[in-house]
């Protein structure tokens, strides 16, 4: 454990604190603009704008959880 840097459990947590709510804020936002396109311009739409918000949180979250890795924490 003498190769740790100070502070790294520290940053981790720091990182989930402030990285959880944030998710949940994107999910919500994301889910607001498909209920808008559903109603302005059809399912189809709707589905889309899901889809590709879907995948960009996805790639959003695992980019996070790489970097605080890579950072040293958990």
């Amino acid at each position: 454990m003498a190769s740790r840097r100070p502070y790294d459990d520290t940053k981790s947590l720091l990182a989930a604190i402030l990285g959880i709510p944030a998710l949940a804020g994107f999910v919500y936002l994301l889910l607001v603009l498909v209920n808008v396109v559903w109603r302005d311009y059809g399912l189809g739409a709707g589905a889309a704008v899901f889809v590709v918000g879907f995948v960009a949180l996805s790639y959003g979250s695992f980019r996070a959880v790489e970097l605080v890795r890579a950072s040293g924490g958990r």
